[in-house]
């Protein structure tokens, strides 16, 4: 009575304690939910109203057990019957809802109990749920980060460490102990240590790096060896990242090492792959650069330097072309670049003959080449290595033995084999209807008298006199040739009787004014020459040869010194013929 006296004593009107209840969990932040043990809901707030997505109406109609989420009903069952055995006035726990619109609730729930001491009066509990929805998003998407890091690290191979530098205690997972061959939980985490696991060709190089990094950055990284305790010697590779307080002291590093043992050995033995070629490639004879694919020098071999007078240094990064300069013989025009024609047909490219390099120097060089393409793991062209050989010595020998093959040793002229060949050719060429070429065959006069007196070095001499003059007496178009002894042969082109007349005249009197000289002795010779037409009408070279053999007989028989064309002066002068010791105008 004090009491109430007092407060309207006061002038304060306090309102229905009821009604202040009422309004109180009606305009709560959470959702409050008022029902039965049987599950009748008897008042729902605004709040828990707006969290499912129903009407209160809605709720007092069909209540909420059907809302929890079918995966949580059992256990919200069995807690809420278990709590009702118990003497406890309260529990709380979290599950899941279904609102209206199908989405999922998660809900941190307070329950609590009003028993009725009145007979037929229900027993009531109270339900208060708070929202978590974006707090368990948050722990899903943490987790689903938290797996995928760790499925990363596992999957890497990588040990993970960290250090708290108010304690320098290093803590190592499970992977660094593997990686240093000891049981989970053995390290003992202490500096020193690590570092007494570590090689000590390693240890001084590793600390030095680590009290840089403590000082002036907050990057680490490191690549060491470690002794097992089995003896087995493994290569590490360590990164670490420090994080340090607003003045800049370090207070605390995480770091991750990994096993690079396997990758070290595979780049010692590509190493010693790589110093055997160069050792190689160093002592071969043979020259040897490669390129990129846009054909740019990107190696060359002391015997390639050598050859192209570039030094590898200068040689580096130019275009082959610049470097390997190659001559075509025939046309004396730059070739074709060799890595152009190994790119254009996809294959290698070779070449053993028509060409020579020019050096850098000046030099020149016969060459014989080849070029292959160089291809990565998917067949793609990606270079070129070009091997060439300087066969200036060969060429010259060879080509000395061709000479030879096709020359008399003596004069230098094509010998008779070669000569026959030539006559074969100029026969073929006489198909075509008005074409004619001569054939001279030339015979010395007076030559036995240079052999018995001066001897066969005079005689030699002397040949080689007669054949300049015969060679010169001609054009580039025709053969000359020795057939033997001091017999010589000479095929005119596209040449008339007549014509054929007067180059043999020429040659002639050109012998027969020479005066050569031998030691004291002084010699004139002559030289009788017996021409033969080549043309279609006689395919035969035998027979063609046979003609100008006895045009040069019945030559000799006018008196030396003399020109004989066959069939020509024959008719004109009357003049006997003689083919096999017969007479042919007498037929013996």
């Amino acid at each position: 009575m004090r009491d109430n006296v007092g407060r309207q004593g006061n002038g304060l009107s306090f309102p229905d304690p009821a009604a202040l209840l009422t309004n109180i969990m009606e305009n709560a932040a959470i959702g409050i939910v008022m029902m039965t043990f049987d599950g009748r809901v008897l008042h729902a707030n605004r709040a828990f109203c707006r969290m499912l997505g129903f009407t209160e109406a809605e709720l007092l109609t069909g209540g909420i057990d059907h809302l929890i989420h079918p995966d949580d009903r059992a256990a919200t069952y069995a807690t809420f019957h278990s709590f009702l055995a118990s003497e406890a006035t309260g529990y709380q726990l979290e599950r899941r809802y279904v609102r209206r619109d199908g989405s999922i609730l998660y809900a941190l729930g307070a329950v609590s109990v009003h028993r009725s001491s009145a007979p037929g009066q229900p027993d009531i509990s109270i339900l208060q749920i708070t929202d978590i929805t974006p707090q368990k998003s948050a722990e899903a998407k943490n987790f689903a980060l938290h797996q995928r890091l760790k499925l990363a690290v596992e999957t890497s191979g990588a040990g993970v460490w960290d250090v708290d530098f108010s304690d320098e205690k290093y803590n190592w997972d499970l992977r660094m102990h593997e990686l240093y061959g000891l049981a989970f939980g053995k390290f003992t985490g202490r500096l020193v240590d690590w570092e007494s696991m570590m090689h000590p060709g390693d240890v001084a190089r590793v600390r030095d790096s680590w009290r840089e990094t403590m000082q002036t950055s907050s990057h680490f990284s490191s690549e060491y060896r470690v002794c097992r305790p089995s003896g087995e010697i493994r290569h590490i590779r360590a990164l670490a990242q420090l994080v340090r307080s607003a003045d800049g002291t370090p207070l605390r590093a995480v770091g991750t090492s990994w096993d690079i043992t396997g990758y070290k050995r595979l780049n010692e033995e590509i190493f010693e792959e790589k110093e055997r070629l160069r050792i190689t490639l160093a002592s071969i004879g043979e020259a040897v650069i490669c390129t990129d694919a846009i054909a740019n020098v990107t190696f060359m071999n002391p015997t390639a330097a050598t050859l192209t007078g570039w030094s590898p240094a200068d040689a580096i990064g130019k275009p082959l072309v610049d470097v390997l300069r190659i001559i075509d013989e025939t046309t004396g025009d730059p070739s074709p670049n060799p890595v152009s024609r190994c790119f254009g047909h996809e294959r290698s490219h070779y070449r053993s003959s028509g060409m020579f390099m020019l050096s850098l120097e000046g030099g020149v060089y016969d060459i014989q080449l080849s070029a292959a393409p160089v291809r990565c793991a998917d067949g793609e062209m990606i270079g070129c290595v070009v091997v060439f050989q300087d066969i200036t010595t060969h060429r010259a020998a060879q080509r000395k033995i061709t000479h030879n093959a096709h020359h008399d040793e003596l004069t230098g002229l094509p010998n008779r084999a070669t000569f026959l060949a030539r006559l074969a050719k100029a026969i073929e060429e006489t198909h075509p209807p008005n074409v004619t070429h001569a054939l001279c065959y030339i015979d010395l006069d007076r030559f036995k008298t240079v052999n018995d007196t001066g001897g066969h070095a005079a005689g030699d001499a002397l040949l080689k006199e007669i054949s300049k003059i015969i060679a010169l007496s001609c054009s580039k178009k025709d053969v000359p040739a020795r057939l033997g002894g001091d017999e010589f042969g000479l095929i005119l082109h596209n040449t008339s009787a007549a014509e054929a007349r007067l180059v043999a005249e020429r040659i002639v009197d050109a012998i027969c004014t020479m005066e050569f000289r031998w030691e004291s002795t002084i010699f004139r010779v002559g030289a009788s020459i017996g021409i033969g037409e080549i043309s279609n009408a006689q395919p035969d070279s035998a027979v063609i040869l046979h003609r100008a053999d006895l045009a040069c007989y019945s030559a000799k028989g006018s008196g030396r010194g003399c020109v004989h064309v066959y069939g020509v002066d024959d008719q004109n002068e009357g003049k006997i013929l003689w083919e096999g010791g017969k007479n042919l105008a007498y037929g013996g």
